[in-house]
């Protein structure tokens, strides 16, 4: 027969293994994500480990006056004073498997961007008015695919 004498030495042997649970795979400080944060996001689901910074609102919002489609999600990597813009573009957006890649000496971490941009790749120029960058090297560069493969880890992870 359980008993209140019995039945908390029982409950605190149960809970007992949940004591050291502290919530770790909870992000608390989403870098990166909270408008104006001036932390990058590196998601752990990141093979690459590459230290993305997510474009804020008003660059954002700058990009998408020229493209096709909404553009919900940016992440940029910053070389010489040239940032490396990727965003999806297409009907599933966020989801979409059409990266467009942008350059701008803009400040994409800014709350109030000025800049403009120029497309780099073909996804890019396909589905946005920016003019093409001249810069022919600007898809090969390391910022540049850095700035691809956060867009697609971030996709990854969201599947």
């Amino acid at each position: 027969m359980i008993t209140k004498k019995t039945l908390f030495p029982l409950a605190a042997l149960l809970l007992l293994p949940l004591t050291g649970c502290t919530g770790g795979a909870q992000v608390t400080d989403p870098a990166g994500d909270v408008p104006g944060s001036e932390k990058t996001a590196t998601s752990p689901a990141q093979s690459n480990q590459v230290d993305c910074t997510r474009v804020l609102d008003s660059a954002l919002n700058a990009l998408g006056d020229e493209v096709d489609d909404d553009v919900l999600l940016a992440y940029a990597r910053e070389d010489d004073g040239t940032w490396y813009v990727a965003a999806p573009v297409g009907e599933n957006n966020v989801l979409s498997e059409t990266v467009g890649l942008w350059t701008t000496t803009g400040d994409v971490e800014s709350d109030e961007f000025d800049g403009t941009f120029e497309s780099v790749n073909e996804d890019a120029q396909s589905s946005s008015t920016w003019p093409v960058s001249s810069d022919a090297s600007a898809e090969q560069s390391d910022a540049g695919q850095q700035a691809l493969s956060c867009i697609a880890d971030a996709g990854e992870t969201a599947r």
